[in-house]
């Protein structure tokens, strides 16, 4: 995660005609932004792009028929109709020289906006379980036929999974408040799955991000729907408020809460396994059943169902379809297990984030856990980094922290993972790690029953097939011996 000073992206932004038939985009390798490229060029549209380094992602965008450059340079925008940017690239040179030439720049999320014109769009906001609700969603909407276009800010299998161009009017996309771009968008309905203090980049004060809520709330199309989470106090208060200026929305609550119109009832926990009774606002009950441990996924599966049936989808059916949902990438992911020892990868990076998968990995952990934690954004670290430490220290029973992962403006404070490490106990963290390194820590230390964590959002997502290898190989030498 980059540290990118953003302001309000909607304030001056471009407002002339879009043309999207040969638009450039900078940093085109994000999972958003590669998503949103590949739908363009479904849909026929000359699409070129540039990334710092090559990936697998960009390789399938040349296979999907983008054109894509590596390295960022002035010269890849000739021809371009508009310069598609996202915050983090909002001073590559391909922008200023956009900009220079007079070359419309705009906003991932407004091409997004553009892109719902004529669809029926579900936006799904809130500080964490976007790219969980929104990917459940539309597994629910193609399961039962209904073919919706979508896209998600991760992987739902393979990499390219996370955008689908379908034959309905349905869209469902991930709403993303970190720079505010969601105040782009027009959604028939709107999901608040929580409100946390985050993005401290971008974001003054809790009061500056509840307004941002609120202001995305207030952007809901005529006689649409709001559906929010009851169990959070942010989200019921962001409610609260754009319901009382907006009295044509339609909100629904979900959520263990009596006040939950889609309530969930009986909630248990069995090794890879979660079960619930999901109550309807017409009383009728369904069960639902999810192949994670994780507590906040049935909060996600909630929210897509009450989307679902918001939609007019028959309750039963939508909670038959969400029982077959696979998950998403780097959400709690259980990627294998080898001599005893099962290896997850997380993407969360916010304290709220790491004590629920930490969580949910004590519940499937037959021995300890360990985390292998690489802290991502330094505004993050240097706002929550004690708050961080001690979620590690309660949580996890030997924490490896690896390097903070982000660049910082200039000007900007740099941050080191010291307020973290304050916070853990002695022994518990090795810092600096590489994928080798953590992989013969974890090898030396981890036994049978043990669960490893590789958490955070950096390159920390490779280290865990090195880990799986110092495994197999303890293993090999053991049979040997």
């Amino acid at each position: 995660m980059t540290d990118t000073i953003t302001g309000n992206p909607t304030i001056e932004a471009y407002s002339g005609p879009l043309d999207l038939s040969r638009p450039h985009f900078v940093g085109v390798g994000g999972s958003a932004m590669s998503g949103l490229a590949r739908l363009l060029a479904e849909l026929g549209h000359q699409v070129s792009g540039s990334d710092l380094h090559d990936s697998v992602t960009l390789a399938g965008l040349r296979t999907a028929g983008v054109r894509v450059q590596v390295g960022h340079d002035a010269a890849h925008i000739e021809g371009a109709s508009c310069v598609v940017y996202t915050t983090v690239a909002q001073n590559a040179p391909e922008v200023r020289a956009a900009r220079m030439a007079g070359i419309p720049v705009v906003h991932r999320a407004q091409v997004l906006d553009k892109l719902a014109a004529g669809r029926r769009l579900v936006a799904v906001s809130g500080s964490h379980g976007k790219s969980t609700t929104a990917g459940m969603l539309a597994h629910i909407l193609r399961t039962l036929g209904k073919d919706p276009t979508y896209l998600i800010g991760a992987d739902l299998t393979g990499p390219g999974s996370g955008a689908h161009l379908g034959a309905s009017r349905l869209l469902v996309a991930e709403a993303d408040e970190s720079d505010r771009s969601f105040h782009f968008l027009t959604p028939a309905i709107a999901v608040i799955t929580n409100v946390t203090d985050d993005h401290p980049e971008n974001f003054a004060s809790h009061a500056d991000v509840m307004r941002a809520y609120v202001g995305f709330g207030a952007r809901i199309a005529p006689c649409g729907f709001l559906v929010v989470n009851a169990d959070c106090v942010g989200a019921r208060v962001a409610a609260d408020v754009i319901a009382a200026e907006r009295p044509d929305v339609t909100v629904l609550r979900y959520g263990r809460d009596r006040a939950a119109d889609v309530r969930l009832l009986d909630i248990n926990h069995e090794g890879w396994s979660a079960s619930a009774t999901v109550r309807m606002p017409n009383g009728t009950e369904v069960g639902l059943t999810l192949p994670t441990p994780a507590a906040h996924h049935m909060d996600n599966a909630a929210a897509a169902v009450t989307c679902a049936v918001a939609l007019g989808l028959d309750p039963a059916d939508v909670a038959g379809a969400a029982c077959t949902f696979a998950g998403v990438r780097r959400r709690f992911e259980h990627i294998d297990t080898r001599a005893g020892v099962t290896v997850i990868d997380s993407y969360a990076d916010h304290p709220n984030e790491i004590a629920a998968d930490l969580d949910a990995a004590r519940t499937v952990a037959r021995g300890r856990v360990f985390v292998v934690f690489q802290p991502s954004g330094h505004a993050r670290v240097l706002a929550f980094g004690g708050r961080i430490g001690g979620v590690l220290a309660d949580k996890a029973d030997h924490v490896l922290l690896l390097d903070v992962h982000g660049t910082v403006p200039a000007g900007r404070p740099h941050a080191d993972a010291t307020a973290i490490m304050t916070r853990l106990r002695d022994g518990d963290y090795c810092l600096p790690l590489g994928p080798d390194h953590a992989a013969r820590v974890i090898a030396r230390m981890a036994g049978r029953g043990d669960v490893v964590v590789t958490m955070g959002t950096g390159d920390v997502a490779g280290y865990g097939a090195a880990i799986l290898d110092a495994l197999s190989s303890r293993s090999e030498v053991a049979l040997s011996a």
